[in-house]
Order: structure tokens, then sequence, then C-alpha cells
């Protein structure tokens, strides 16, 4: 477990979404993802940060595109929106080993589809949105919720592990409770068994081994 360091105070109206909260260590063991890439990818290590690290992180692995390529994603996309999280927009898509950007129409140009992964590129396919299986958004289109599973596969529906800036400030919890996995690894690591815990929290052991197995724990048994 990381060891956690001082942070400056939350500000006054300040976005929970953006303020800092996670250590990289953190990240990436909540993420299933390495530490080294992680910190390639965080800029602030707040909610959004994470959000944006996972997507790439996401498109990398399951869709098959390179590092580089997924740097020239990101910066296509900031200059198409000249937003620092371009990737959380709802607009993003991924389709095949393409990764496109469905701008509405405007007083001034038609609704297009924008390939971010060649060179910006128009492309007017029907698109897929894998990653939105892996997310939850509020009414406003805000983003809420990742699922990060690190076992994930298409198809694959499973949620068993949450991060929620609202709850127990952004811990990876069990999903649809209040109980931080890292509690779930410590009492395993020490020895209890796996239908002991899953009693005292009234889940089913299932519940407990895929939130152990998201850690990288194969011992979930």
């Amino acid at each position: 477990m990381s060891q956690r360091i001082e942070r400056e105070p939350r500000r006054a109206n300040q976005n929970l979404l953006e303020y800092p909260t996670y250590t990289i260590p953190e990240a990436a063991l909540y993420l299933g993802m390495p530490k080294r890439t992680l910190q390639s990818w965080v800029y602030d290590k707040s909610f959004k940060d994470l959000a944006q690290a996972y997507f790439i992180e996401f498109i990398c692995k399951h869709i098959g595109i390179s590092g580089r390529m997924a740097r020239e994603v990101l910066k296509n996309a900031q200059l198409e929106t000249k937003s620092r999280y371009p990737l959380l927009h709802q607009d993003i898509r991924v389709f095949f080993k393409h990764v496109l950007m469905d701008k509405p129409a405007t007083r001034k140009w038609r609704r297009h589809v924008v390939d971010l992964s060649q060179n910006r590129q128009l492309v007017m396919e029907e698109v897929v949105d894998l990653f939105a299986s892996r997310i939850r958004r509020n009414a406003k289109g805000e983003l809420e919720q990742i699922y990060p599973w690190r076992l994930w596969k298409e198809g694959d529906k499973r949620r068993p592990v949450t991060i929620d800036p609202r709850i127990m400030s952004g811990r990876l919890v069990i999903t649809g409770t209040r109980i931080p996995v890292q509690t779930i690894a410590l009492r395993k690591k020490s020895g209890e068994q796996i239908r002991d815990i899953a009693r005292d929290y009234g889940l089913k052991q299932e519940t407990i081994k895929q939130a152990l197995r998201h850690l990288g724990l194969r011992k979930a048994a």
C-alpha cells in the first residue's frame, strides 16, 4: 500500500472531479495498470486525470493501438476541443482501431466525425463506443463513475469495482457498496478466508473474489 502524502486543502467551489486525490501507486492499483504507464499520462492525479488515463490505457490494450498512436489521438483531440480532458467528452467513440470524435452540427458546419487516429480526417461510418460500458455519466453528460476491470474483454458486462469521487473520497470500492477493496485485500493477506469476509459484509464470495482479482491477487480463492 502506498504512503499517503500531504495535499493542499480543496479550494472553495473547486470541482471535486478536478481535485488532486490520488498518488501514482494508488491510481495504478485502482485502474489495474503499470505505474510507469500511468506516470506518462497523468498530470494532476485528480479523478478526471484518472479517467482520461484509463481511457488511453483502455484503447491501447483493448483496441490495439500503440502508445505513440495514443499520444497522437490525445494531441488531435486537444486541437479539436481546446480542452484539457478531451477524451472524456461524450462525443468520443471507438471503432475497431480508430478513435473518433462525433461533432454535432453548428450554424457553420454540418454534423461530422473526425478520426483522431488518422490525422483528424473526416469519416462517416457507423461508430461503436466500447468504453461507455466502463463509465457512467449523469444527465448532463458529465463523467461520474469509472468501472475499471483488469480482466475485461469485449462483451464482459461485469463491474465488480467502482471509483466515484463522492464515495469514500474516490477510493476503489466494491460496486454498490462503500467497502474499500484494499480493506478486503488486507484481510485476505492476513490469512482470512473468502467465505468469512463475504459473510461479514453480506456479499457473495464471487463478488469478493472478483474485487481481489482486479488488484492482481491471483490467490483470490
